[in-house]
């Protein structure tokens, strides 16, 4: 017998129910209850809690502020002429410190998707992947075009993709501050 169970009772067989009266399967024996309360003192070592493997884990959180400013662009205007649903616009911009300096591009791919018919207000969804100096960073979602330019804040999901980014998942906030310039950052946690 394994030395972990050699202090064990043995069980003695189970009693049929009374007759005409059965056993509930809702019904858990008291005996089983500790049984498996036993079992599970025997797995988990005294004071192992979910908190403690929290501890050893810090979350790790990273944001990056940064100016993007357009380099170029190309649309595919959908009928009628204008912003309508369809029209694809295809970006690059630069990725900017708080000096002006270069530290990464952004590609963007964006297709207006909707018109809300009462307010006129137009949406796209919008991909794009930043490649900076130490990762990348891939955001994607839905923008409300008429509130972003406008200046509106916009919150996009953004996720790491390689780099000290790898693995991060946080959001975008997007500022639009002229026509080709906007204030952004991204905050991405573990």
């Amino acid at each position: 017998m394994p030395a972990l169970l050699s202090g064990a009772r043995r069980l003695r067989p189970a009693v049929p129910p009374p007759e005409g009266k059965a056993v509930r399967p809702t019904e858990f024996p008291s005996r089983l209850t500790a049984a498996g309360a036993a079992a599970i003192a025997l797995t988990v070592p005294i004071g192992a809690s979910q908190a403690h493997a929290a501890d050893t884990h810090k979350e790790e959180c990273v944001t990056i502020s940064f100016i993007e400013q357009l380099v170029t662009t190309e649309t595919k205007d959908a009928a009628p002429v204008g912003p309508s649903v369809g029209d694809v616009v295809i970006t690059e911009d630069a990725v900017l410190d708080d000096q002006r300096n270069r530290i990464g591009t952004n590609d963007i791919k964006g297709i207006i998707i909707k018109k809300d018919a009462a307010t006129g207000e137009l949406f796209s969804f919008s991909a794009s992947e930043y490649t900076l100096d130490d990762g990348t960073i891939h955001v994607a979602g839905l923008v409300n075009l008429t509130a972003l330019a406008s200046g509106k804040e916009q919150k996009l999901p953004a996720y790491g993709t390689g780099g000290r980014y790898a693995g991060k998942v946080g959001e975008l906030s997007w500022t639009l501050v002229s026509e080709t310039e906007s204030l952004n950052s991204i905050a991405l946690c573990d």
